[in-house]
């Protein structure tokens, strides 16, 4: 591509050589660049792209943009640009350069601390019922259609995520549904992407490592609601009390939904059980039960910020509830097989508020004792670990703590900050580092109608020890210690 074309509509200064190029493709990773790439110089989270110009040119590299300062003169053969933010500069680059994909597909994105990943799986399947293909972008994996995209992080580079738009474009997707991590606002990452909807879940401690403050992490959160197309609309929990603010600073379309308040789209009359949820669901004067696979609260939440988004978007109403009836979602308060008189459930909660809800919905849902196993990560938020602590230990009669992702940090170390929580309201717990070991210790020690609840992983297939993925699943695992349990 003309590299005048792939700089349209972007401010820039030319500092050496000339704009009538080609250009083969655009890269942020100075590994991936190959002869007559541009190479786009980022300040990353535990990086900066700056440091590797040199060898982004060694590779290839026929234009480079940056911000910073560079003694580009030692190259002249080399094109060189400057920019006020790369960040924005990668985002608009790398749009231009495959064609603004976004332009030709509808884009619903999702933020919040927790349950992104739940609507947007609850979104494919409304927009799939209604016949449409659909991309998905997110925590688990990013899909085109059925085809399976790895995924690293929850949403990607702006580069990559542009690239994935126009695979899904190419291969007919009609629709996208992508979460937008509080990391991705606030990096840019999905800079200039048209959303028509934005759907914000709930706000509570996480990610506090990155963002200074839940200030500063509500902030990040509100950049989707003011990159929203001028027809598009928000879809805001209106029981979460960060509601309030979102709506303060947003002037355009808006419906709301919840439980507990007055609002566009409210669940009624709910009834839960181990194997699914139905509720009414009562919206512009109409009443209509819907009926789920998925158990909770917070699952109610997912569902309604999924159907008050196709409904406000104009899908019919008997597609959307049909869509949603079907769905389940790995590793979110997921029932395992092959218990007998108690309950084995997985969950990917990993933040306070998110295991404050797993283990009161399954208190709701269980005679006996609740059975709670969980960690903190390691490299991430401290702060959350004894308050994580104290929560599993009020609302779980028996507490394992054990190791969750421990990373590069001591396992043991991570354990003893939670147990100063846990201590404080409940004695009966155990520290089990050997994260296999304490699932196996719960289904020892578990007796007819207790319900143990495995929070932390969820979908994840793989344990980061050190800086090294290892196998590991918590489903699998405790389907393995059950087939051996008389």
């Amino acid at each position: 591509m003309d590299l005048k074309q792939v700089l349209k509509d972007l401010s820039y200064t030319l500092i050496q050589g000339s704009l009538d190029t080609t250009i083969i493709g655009v890269e942020y990773d100075s590994r991936a660049v190959k002869k007559q790439s541009l190479f786009v110089a980022i300040e990353g989270y535990a990086t900066d792209g700056h440091k590797y110009i040199e060898v982004a040119i060694e590779n290839g590299a026929s234009t480079i943009v940056l911000e910073k300062t560079f003694d580009y003169r030692s190259f002249p053969d080399v094109t060189f640009i400057e920019m006020a933010n790369t960040r924005r500069g990668l985002a608009q680059i790398s749009s231009n350069f495959f064609g603004n994909p976004g332009q030709d597909i509808t884009v619903f994105g999702v933020t919040g601390t927790n349950g992104k990943t739940s609507i947007t799986y609850l979104l494919k399947h409304i927009l799939k019922n209604v016949g449409s293909k659909v991309g998905v972008v997110g925590t688990i994996e990013n899909q085109i259609g059925e085809a399976i995209v790895p995924s690293e992080v929850t949403t990607p580079e702006s580069r990559d995520l542009q690239y994935l738009l126009r695979r899904m474009v190419d291969e007919g997707c009609n629709y996208c549904v992508m979460e937008a991590s509080s990391h991705a606002l606030y990096l840019d990452r999905v800079y200039g992407v048209p959303f028509s909807a934005g759907i914000f879940t709930n706000l509570t401690q996480d990610h506090l490592d990155f963002h200074d403050s839940l200030e500063s992490y509500l902030e990040a959160k509100k950049i989707l609601f003011h990159s929203l197309k001028e027809d598009g609309f928000a879809v805001i929990n209106f029981d979460d009390p960060a509601s309030e603010s979102i709506l303060k600073d947003y002037q355009g379309k808006y419906v709301t939904y919840g439980i507990h308040k007055s609002c566009d789209f409210r669940a009624e009359n709910i009834v839960m059980d181990l194997f699914g949820t139905r509720y009414e669901l009562n919206y512009n004067g109409y009443k209509l039960t819907v009926h789920l696979k998925l158990i909770g609260e917070f699952s109610i939440y997912n569902s309604l910020g999924a159907i008050a988004t196709a409904l406000t978007y104009g899908l019919p109403a008997d597609k959307v509830l049909e869509g949603v009836s079907q769905v389940t979602v790995n590793g979110r308060f997921q029932l395992v097989d092959g218990a007998k008189d108690f309950a084995v459930v997985v969950d990917y909660a990993h933040t306070p508020d998110g295991l404050l809800n797993v283990l009161q919905t399954g208190r709701k849902l269980t005679a006996g004792r609740v059975i709670g196993v969980f960690g903190c990560g390691g490299d991430r938020d401290k702060k959350k670990r004894p308050i994580m602590g104290r929560i599993g230990g009020e609302n779980s009669d028996i507490v394992i703590i054990t190791s969750d992702n421990p990373r590069t940090e001591d396992p043991d170390s991570i354990i003893n900050m939670i147990e100063v929580g846990v201590q404080e309201v409940n004695n009966n717990y155990y520290k089990i580092e050997n994260r296999k070991e304490a699932i196996k210790k719960a289904i020892e020690i578990a007796r007819k109608d207790d319900i143990i609840i495995i929070a932390g992983k969820g979908h994840e297939d793989y344990q980061i020890l050190g800086k090294t993925k290892y196998p590991f699943s918590d489903v699998e695992i405790a389907k393995k210690i059950l087939e051996k349990v008389d």
